[in-house]
């Protein structure tokens, strides 16, 4: 019941008055409001046909309209649970069934994802049904802040049941404002974030049971691989485990181990592989133009006129 609805009842009870204008002026409404507050009062049973007064409405005692009251909402309760079960046994069914036909050919424990929707239904899957550890690459500093404030639900449950997030992010997450951000909210919420110059892939690992990595780039659509045979899996963790071990608590100081950042390091290791600057500033999560700064800047530290040089004198100095 609302307030408009309470104060029409409690003046009909105190003042005896049924006269919707009248009415009006003593709860300070418009006679429509009072109304469609009599209407509301007829449909909880709050006001009842008069004895004395043939088309006319009476009050209902306060004590027996609660009793009416309660009689409906206990009423209504069994029904809400009533169905709540039934669409449980209805979902479980159905996830059952999907599980199974999802699996049906791929004996080996590798599922191909090839669209948006099938791979958001098993990542959602996947963060519910994790329960001891959640492990991640993020090998790209693009995410949006719908993808965040959607995903953000899964991650408060997984944290209230004690799920415990490592993720690796690359160095260059503080160029990009939402990415920091939601690397910082994850933080904050004692789970545990580092960075990494490059990574291999975008990586997904639930407990022992699942690892989900991203399919080829440069496709038409995005695509996923799922995979759930054990020795998969714990490769796919022992692969991580190598990253984490190298990796920097993120916001941590920049070392600068033999007078080069991790960054610059691997950027130089790049380059010396043949790699373009599209291709090393897409490793690094950077910018071609920020990478060709940082180039600019180990040119000048190292004195040399030419990239050749520059990888010559670089080698000199065990930088690669």
């Amino acid at each position: 019941m609302d307030q408009e609805t309470l104060a029409v009842y409690r003046a009909i009870l105190f003042h005896k008055e049924y006269d919707p204008k009248r009415l009006a002026d003593l709860v300070d409404s418009t006679s429509e409001e009072v109304e469609a507050a009599l209407d509301r009062l007829s449909q909880l049973s709050l006001l009842a046909p008069s004895h004395v007064a043939p088309g006319q409405l009476r009050a209902v005692n306060p004590s027996l309209g609660l009793k009416v009251l309660l009689q409906r909402e206990e009423r209504e309760l069994a029904w809400r649970q009533q169905r709540i079960e039934q669409n449980r046994a209805a979902l479980a069914a159905l996830a059952a069934e999907y599980t199974a036909s999802g699996w049906a050919g791929n004996l080996d424990g590798t599922e191909l994802l090839d669209n948006v929707d099938d791979i958001r239904i098993r990542l959602e899957a996947l963060a519910e049904s994790c329960t001891r550890e959640s492990l991640a690459f993020h090998p790209d500093n693009t995410l949006t802040e719908g993808s965040v404030e959607a995903g953000r639900p899964l991650n408060e449950r997984a944290l209230a049941r004690g799920v415990r997030f490592r993720s690796i992010y690359l160095d260059s997450v503080a160029n990009d404002r939402v990415t920091k951000a939601h690397a910082q909210w994850m933080a904050e919420r004692q789970s545990e974030i580092r960075t990494s110059p490059t990574l291999p892939m975008r990586l997904l690992i639930v407990d022992t049971s699942a690892a989900i990595v991203a399919g080829l780039p440069g496709q038409a659509q995005p695509s996923a691989l799922l995979f759930s045979s054990p020795p998969v899996v714990l490769a796919m963790r022992a692969l991580f485990e190598a990253y984490w071990e190298h990796a920097s608590p993120m916001d941590a100081p920049v070392s600068r181990a033999g007078g080069l950042t991790p960054q610059e390091r691997k950027l130089l290791q790049l380059l010396a592989t043949g790699l373009t600057d599209e291709a090393v500033a897409r490793a690094l999560g950077i910018g071609v133009r920020t990478e060709r700064r940082i180039v600019a800047e180990l040119m000048e530290r190292l004195g040399a006129s030419s990239r050749f040089e520059a990888g010559v004198q670089a080698t000199r100095r065990e930088w690669i």
